[in-house]
């Protein structure tokens, strides 16, 4: 005689659909606790003090403090093409208070550079907006006799690895079009990378390079004191901040430069609601008249898209700067 076995317990569907409605309400409460009062948020910059992603970023932090009800601190942690402070953000608790100010490197280029990223941009990150797009300014030394593109790739084309270009960073937007400047008009100008804007600025002063590409919040009051001297713009369009500069194109250059952006990450994994509640408090503050001055003045479009926008930029980047380097044959490791 076989053993009798007791039929399996079941959940009474009443008891489950309390327990989905207790979790559903436990989620919500948790979206609703964003902020946490009186926790701080941190905005992480992969980049050092002092340059123009540093700058905007603390402007931001100005306002999305009082916005948000907590005190918003930048914190710097350049490095390793923005590799440290970026999975220093991947790994962060997904409470909303551990946020990513960063440009195209970061999401678009590091992951064709480097075989072995510790990181992947749409994996480990919840988007929450592109805040901007912009061209650079292509800038020579005063040192150089040259006043125009053409001039620069004749001077360069007599001294072949003779002349130096800096970049921000290996593999950023600046590297990156100085190397497709090379293969578009036959020149070899040598990359010498640098830890940030403001360095590798230092450097074209000190005459260690004598050409670079950056943007024009950097370039022009060196421009104006006689400093550098700007010859282009990249870019399909002149910008509204520059407009007598021509575009590479018009300057007999043409080529699939590097463009440059800015988007604001948090780790990945976030409540819905919470990058719902930061994208809409940023896009208000980027909306803001001061704010889109600051940024046209650096010859950069304010975009303060959706988070859902902010993928699809990140992908379309990527394939951009994928084709380029690619390309190129470039490796960082």
């Amino acid at each position: 005689m076989c053993p009798r076995t007791a039929p399996p317990r079941t959940i009474p569907f009443v008891v489950f659909a309390l327990v989905i409605v207790a979790q559903l309400v436990s989620a919500s409460a948790y979206a609703q606790l964003f902020p946490s009062p009186g926790k701080p948020i941190r905005i992480v910059v992969p980049f050092p003090p002092g340059g123009l992603s540093d700058v905007h970023a603390r402007q931001l932090a100005n306002r999305l403090g009082p916005a948000l009800g907590v005190p918003v601190l930048v914190d710097n942690r350049p490095g390793a093409s923005t590799i440290i402070g970026a999975q220093a953000v991947a790994r962060a608790v997904p409470d909303g208070h551990t946020l990513l100010y960063t440009g195209a490197l970061t999401v678009a280029s590091n992951p064709h550079l480097f075989s072995r990223l510790p990181y992947d941009p749409f994996r480990d990150f919840s988007p929450i907006s592109f805040i901007s797009d912009n061209a650079a300014a292509l800038a020579v030394s005063t040192r150089l006799p040259v006043t125009s593109v053409a001039e620069l790739v004749a001077y360069a084309k007599k001294r072949p690895g003779q002349l130096n270009f800096g970049s921000w960073s290996l593999g950023s937007a600046g590297h990156l079009s100085g190397e497709v400047l090379n293969e578009a008009v036959g020149i070899d100008l040598v990359h010498i990378p640098y830890k940030g804007s403001s360095e590798m600025i230092q450097a074209l002063l000190a005459g260690d390079v004598q050409v670079a590409f950056d943007n024009l919040a950097s370039l022009r009051p060196l421009e104006q004191t006689g400093k550098v001297r700007l010859i282009a713009i990249t870019g399909d369009k002149r910008s509204p901040a520059a407009p007598t500069l021509p575009t590479m194109r018009e300057a007999g250059a043409p080529g699939n430069y590097a463009p440059g952006s800015y988007y604001l990450l948090g780790p990945a994994k976030m409540s819905p609601a919470t990058v719902m509640h930061l994208n809409a408090e940023l896009v208000k503050i980027l909306k803001l008249p001061e704010v889109q001055k600051m940024y046209s003045s650096a010859g950069m479009e304010v975009i303060a898209s959706s988070p859902e926008d902010a993928v699809s930029a990140m992908r379309r980047q990527s394939d951009q700067l994928g084709r380029i380097i690619r390309k190129l044959g470039l490796k960082l490791d």
